[in-house]
């Protein structure tokens, strides 16, 4: 379901689109008063969020159940009969619904067809399962739109892409607090990101992120902010060891580059072999010089960064 995007002319973060068509309300097609499966014409019930149904209650209501679309406040539900009189049944003038009550995972309404007697005009309830078979031939379309809460365990309110608009010109943003990548499929295209690298995250300043410029990192800073950002440049100060950190299975895939960018002196940044598969020591000394790492399981048990590109 693609429902992680705002739609651009809503100031609602998250919006979730319910639709669906029945073409025939007829009783034959309800057991034990809930809407058969094959009953959903426009799109197929496949399509819908898991285990919604339309069920016909004792007191002459419907109800529409979609818990499992995980809205977070009441949805806005529209609901249109669909009918052909002509012909057919003359003393009635349409087919007309009333909204009882929306909650976030079930709206409740009322069908009324309007009669013709004399100069009167009734509005009546009906009852599906008269004799008559009053919605024979009848159908609906129904529209659910609503904020959802999303995210792989649903767990927390508007964990996908967010828009935030700006008052500059060309300011606007999306960003998102989820993880954003793949986890065992290789895409098929790479990602690209454009504009200021800020957006990585700023180091000089412990690691806060910048979003006008890109910030050099000390090679300490490196460190505390490995899990954080995937980019380094690296300003020395003094000539220094550094130890990648332990990882377990949870980094498998992560990746990191650390580039010298700033060094006034013959200073030398040195990777030491611990949590790695290098064989020895890599030293960083020239401006430009650089190594990439990814975390990678090296056998059924041990996981390590193991170096992707030579300086």
């Amino acid at each position: 379901m693609s429902y992680y995007f705002r739609p651009p002319n809503s100031r609602e973060q998250n919006l979730f689109i319910i639709r669906f068509s029945v073409d025939n309300l007829s009783k034959n097609n309800f057991t034990n008063n809930i809407l058969n499966n094959n009953a959903y014409t426009s799109p197929a019930k496949v399509f819908l969020p898991p285990n919604l149904f339309l069920k016909y209650n004792d007191d002459f209501s419907f109800t529409i159940d979609y818990t499992n679309a995980k809205f977070e406040i009441a949805p806005t539900v529209n609901i249109q009969m669909k009918e052909l009189l002509t012909n057919s049944i003359p003393s009635i003038i349409g087919y007309y619904t009333s909204i009882i009550n929306i909650t976030n995972t079930s709206v409740t309404y009322g069908i009324y067809k309007t009669t013709v007697d004399g100069n009167t005009v009734n509005p009546l309830i009906v009852d599906l399962n008269e004799n008559t078979n009053p919605l024979l031939n009848v159908g609906i379309q129904i529209q659910i739109i609503g904020r959802t809460t999303t995210g792989p365990t649903f767990a927390i309110a508007n964990q996908g892409w967010t828009y935030v608009e700006s008052t500059e010109p060309n300011m606007d943003t999306i960003y998102s607090t989820m993880n954003v990548g793949t986890k065992g499929v290789i895409p098929p295209f790479g990602l690209t990101i454009g504009g200021t690298y800020g957006y990585l995250g700023g180091a000089g300043n412990g690691g806060i992120a910048n979003t006008t410029k890109l910030e050099n990192y000390t090679p300490l800073e490196v460190i505390d902010n490995i899990n954080n950002y995937s980019f380094f440049p690296i300003k020395l100060s003094s000539t220094l060891t550094i130890t990648l950190p332990e990882v377990t299975s949870d980094n498998i895939g992560q990746e990191i580059t650390l580039l010298i960018n700033v060094n006034p002196s013959t200073y030398v940044l040195t990777i030491s072999t611990t949590n790695t598969t290098l064989s020895s020591n890599i030293d960083l000394q020239s401006v430009g010089d650089s190594v990439k790492f990814v975390v990678l399981s090296t056998d059924e048990s041990v996981v390590r960064w193991v170096k992707i590109n030579n300086l």
